[in-house]
C-alpha cells in the first residue's frame, strides 16, 4: 500500500551539550515528542560544522567522540500543520538557543501491510 501526502517538516538544530535540568534537551524533547503521540522524530548528530559563532566544531575521531566534543544535534518531525504548531509550543518552553525551520514537504509512505489506525491518521491529517 501507498500512502501519498503533504505535511510540514521541522528541523530543530541544538547544540548536544544544551541540557533541561541536567538531562540532553534532544532527549527531552523526544520524550515529550512520544508523549505527545507525534507520528516519528528522527535524530541526528552531526560530527563537524559551524554556527553562527564561526567556530569550527569537529567530532569525527575517537578523541573527540571519548572528549564529548560539542556537536549540533537535529531532530526532524514530519507531521500535520496543527500538531507542527503545538510541537512549537513545547520548543517555546525548552529553547534558550537553536535554530527551527519548517518547510512544506510531500511524503510518501509504504507498507506491506493492511491499513492501520497509523495509516488512517496520517491519512487525514491528524
Amino acid at each position: 500500500m501507498k500512502l501519498r501526502d503533504s505535511r510540514k517538516e521541522i528541523k530543530i538544530y541544538l547544540n548536544s551539550k544544551d541540557e533541561f535540568e541536567k538531562v540532553p534537551l534532544y532527549k527531552v524533547l523526544v520524550d515529550k515528542f512520544l508523549k505527545m503521540d507525534i507520528t516519528g522524530c528522527t535524530i541526528i548528530k552531526s560530527n563537524s560544522g559551524y554556527g553562527s559563532n564561526l567556530k569550527l566544531k569537529f567530532s569525527d575521531d575517537l578523541l573527540s567522540t571519548l572528549l564529548q566534543k560539542e556537536s549540533t544535534v537535529i531532530l526532524t518531525v514530519i507531521e500535520s500543520e496543527k500538531r507542527i504548531e503545538e510541537i512549537i509550543k513545547v520548543l517555546d518552553e525548552f529553547i534558550g538557543d537553536g535554530i527551527v525551520t519548517i518547510k512544506d514537504v510531500e511524503f510518501i509512505r509504504y507498507t506491506k501491510t493492511k491499513i492501520t489506525p497509523e495509516d488512517i491518521r496520517l491519512a487525514e491529517g491528524a
